[in-house]
């Protein structure tokens, strides 16, 4: 019979076998279970750990529980009495490295109040059917639990659960299991204790290890095409495994292409005082009164409508010194990819002319400091700072849902939709694309903001200086095989970049639950899902409407 020191090495070596992708997959799914489990929604505090190496990785949960109002604690060991003590980690903290290397909240944080109504999930290398843990050899979480009054749950993968493990007198079983698969509910056996040598399975058992409950949860929808028995759910015969990732809206979303349809109407309206601003001194105080009207203040009364847990998710929080090089990389291919959608779209002859706000207003340069300042203001960093608290931060919050890649391409439509000319069309979606990109690898509004406030001085004064460059090249094969050349290369610098810092974000274990990973062939398909509505329909007829008159 093997030792549970061996059992504990061969454990180890199998979980390290799985691939990244297998646990990432794993991982997303038993999150999703035990957030729809009734344990979890009925706790007032769930007590959590973070992972190390290759444990599972719980982490989102943390996000969940306090979108649902609970409180959320992991523990600090003690070397010396070998205990551990939870404590709440509270929102805008984060966790430092402890005894033993494992990441533990700060000093200052309030220790954790327990109570019969706190969850905790337990760490293991394996569980029993019976709800039989086996941990790692410290003891740790046996003498917390010889006093802990609350809910007992454990997480596995099911390829690593066992049929039997010898029980202790000490020892508490957990009430629930939480596999890839579903939900398990455990059932104590008085014979495990003289049970044969634990084995560990080789394979995932089936999905009939699910309770009734649990099912109810997470495919409510699928119970008309399945049979149960003895309080098991059964695929019906020759249908595939019952899905457990976690469930995609699927209905459009109505409030988010109001809110745009508002700010497009706005615009309409404001052509019609700009009309009367050509001749006046006030013409930038007006300008800058307008975007005010159409973005900022429908923007503050839609996220005051949305409540108090819609903030959070806009993503107020700089970017970080190590991002700089990413976004400077990124806003070279803006510049250049930019210039080369309209060459595209409307020849060499587009790179000519003055800059205008919306195909309305058009900043007028020259003149002493403080009209540059105005221009600036009025023309650069008003416009992104609006523009990118819109389509950015709220957009992409509120369809993040369907996919980081529909919230993405959801936003850049409406962007680029936003401008009202079939020529630049091209143009502002490959930047909202881009700026897209940059919200979600920096996971910071103001990256986006800055790269489209850079990008807004770029047109505003760097025309004349690629005017003198377009002459000396002296052929317009020369000048296209020049922004080509930058385009590619600062591509290839900006997606290695990309790399790295989502590799930083998963060393870290960074939680990316707010955008669930989706197929690429099912991107299409949940882009029409989302923006299907009465809505957006309305959004695309404004546009099509003024783009079709502005090219009258």
């Amino acid at each position: 019979m093997k030792t549970k020191q061996e059992l504990r090495a061969t454990l180890k070596q199998k979980r390290a076998s799985f691939t990244p992708e297998q646990k990432k997959e794993w991982d997303r799914a038993i999150v999703s279970h035990l957030a729809d489990s009734p344990q979890f929604a009925e706790a007032d505090t769930v007590l959590l750990y973070a992972p190390i190496g290759s444990e599972i990785n719980l982490l989102p949960l943390v996000r969940i529980a306090r979108e649902r109002g609970k409180r959320v604690a992991f523990p600090r060991s003690d070397t010396q009495t070998k205990t551990i003590t939870f404590y709440e980690l509270l929102p805008n903290t984060r966790l430092y490295t402890g005894a033993y290397n494992i990441p533990e909240p700060p000093k200052d944080a309030p220790t954790a109040t327990l109570t019969e109504r706190t969850l905790c999930i337990l760490p293991a290398l394996t569980f029993s059917p019976s709800g039989a843990r086996l941990g790692y050899g410290g003891g740790f979480y046996d003498r917390f639990l010889e006093t802990f009054a609350g809910v007992c749950v454990g997480a596995v993968y099911e390829a690593l659960l066992v049929r039997a493990l010898p029980a202790e007198a000490h020892d508490r079983p957990v009430t629930h299991l939480f596999t890839e698969r579903g939900m398990l509910t455990c059932k104590p056996d008085d014979s495990l204790e003289n049970a044969a040598e634990p084995q560990v399975s080789n394979k995932p058992k089936r999905a009939a290890r699910r309770s009734v409950g649990d099912t109810l949860l997470g495919v409510l929808h699928a119970l008309k095409d399945h049979t149960t028995k003895k309080g098991e759910l059964v695929p019906a015969e020759g249908e595939p495994p019952l899905p457990t990732a976690p469930a995609l809206p699927k209905k459009a979303l109505h409030a988010p292409p109001i809110l745009v349809a508002s700010t497009y109407l706005l615009l309409l309206l404001s052509r019609l005082i700009d009309t009367r601003l050509s001749n006046r001194d006030n013409e930038y105080f007006v300008v800058i009164l307008l975007q005010l009207l159409i973005f900022f203040v429908p923007a503050v009364l839609y996220a005051k409508l949305r409540g108090d847990g819609f903030s959070p998710r806009l993503r107020f929080c700089p970017p970080r010194p190590e991002h700089l090089w990413f976004l400077f990389c990124l806003l070279t291919v803006m510049a250049s990819g930019g210039l080369l959608c309209g060459i595209l779209t409307g020849g060499i002859s587009s790179l000519t002319g003055s800059f205008t706000l919306y195909d309305t207003f058009v900043a007028r340069l020259g003149g002493g400091t403080a009209e540059v300042l105005y221009i600036i203001l009025a023309y650069g960093l008003l416009p992104a700072f609006c523009e990118e608290l819109l389509f950015r931060a709220f957009l992409c919050a509120e369809y993040e849902r369907f996919g980081a890649g529909v919230a993405i391409a959801v936003s850049a439509l409406f962007f680029a939709m936003l401008h009202f000319s079939f020529p630049h069309f091209l143009t502002y979606l490959f930047l909202g694309i881009l700026l897209g990109c940059s919200l979600y690898t920096t996971r910071s509004f103001f990256a986006p903001f800055l790269l489209h406030l850079l990008y807004n001085l770029f047109c505003l004064f760097g025309r004349p200086y690629l005017s003198a460059f377009y002459v000396r090249a002296g052929s317009n094969e020369i000048f296209v095989f020049c922004l080509v050349t930058i385009f590619l290369l600062f591509s290839a610098f900006a997606v290695g970049e990309a790399r790295k810092i989502y590799h930083v974000y998963a060393r870290a274990n960074r939680d990316s639950s707010y955008a669930p990973a989706v197929p690429w062939k099912s991107l299409p398909k949940l882009f029409l899902r989302a923006v299907l509505s009465p809505a957006s329909a309305i959004c695309l007829a404004i546009f099509l409407c003024m783009a079709i008159l502005n090219l009258l």
